[in-house]
């Protein structure tokens, strides 16, 4: 009797600790589960800002692009509207990418600006300099902005002009529509003035 006893208790006993270790590794299955959950998403939010710094930089990148060829083409070369320099071809609602002077205290033109409008901004002086990437959703645009007004001393018009400050603002627009803007200043010296 006192081995069937036992026997049966040790049973008891047993399918009690059969129940312990399936909780057990049912707790130890979830706590699992968090960590790789947690794992799986701190590596998308890692695949996510990547893929934003790559973005930025292309567009970022574009507007460089075409700031080079506003240098190239408008500012350093010698032609109008710089030299020799006409003062009337810098509209105050930026025609054709040439914005008059900025009025001092109200919001800086780059930010009101419409950077979609083909009449008040400026992009690649050649369609050979376009970025073909599909990557880039638009072409990147960009102003000239006169930051002074050369005065000119001599009567009747014409003659030696005095050293010209303009700023150019590019912008780029990544695949994602993030956009990037980059200016320089530029100070020529004309050798004539039309006013």
């Amino acid at each position: 009797m006192k081995a069937a006893s036992v026997f049966i208790a040790n049973r008891r006993s047993c399918s009690r600790q059969a129940g312990v270790i399936l909780i057990i590794a049912l707790v130890f299955m979830a706590v699992l589960a968090l960590i790789v959950l947690a794992g799986m998403r701190t590596g998308i939010l890692q695949e996510r800002m990547a893929s934003n710094v790559r973005y930025r930089q292309l567009a970022l990148q574009s507007a460089e692009a075409v700031m080079r060829d506003a240098e190239v083409s408008v500012v350093k070369t010698a032609a109008a509207p710089f030299d020799p320099f006409t003062a009337t071809t810098f509209a105050p609602n930026c025609a054709g990418g040439f914005c008059g002077r900025p009025v001092s205290g109200n919001t800086p033109r780059w930010k009101t600006l419409d950077w979609t409008a083909t009449s008040a901004t400026r992009t690649f002086a050649s369609t050979n300099s376009n970025i073909t990437s599909t990557l880039v959703p638009s072409q990147p645009r960009y102003i000239v902005e006169l930051i002074n007004t050369p005065v000119n001393g001599r009567s009747g018009g014409g003659g030696i002009c005095p050293t010209v400050v303009s700023r150019v603002t590019a912008q780029g627009i990544g695949p994602d529509y993030a956009e990037v803007y980059v200016q320089s200043m530029y100070r020529t010296q004309p050798d004539f003035c039309n006013f």
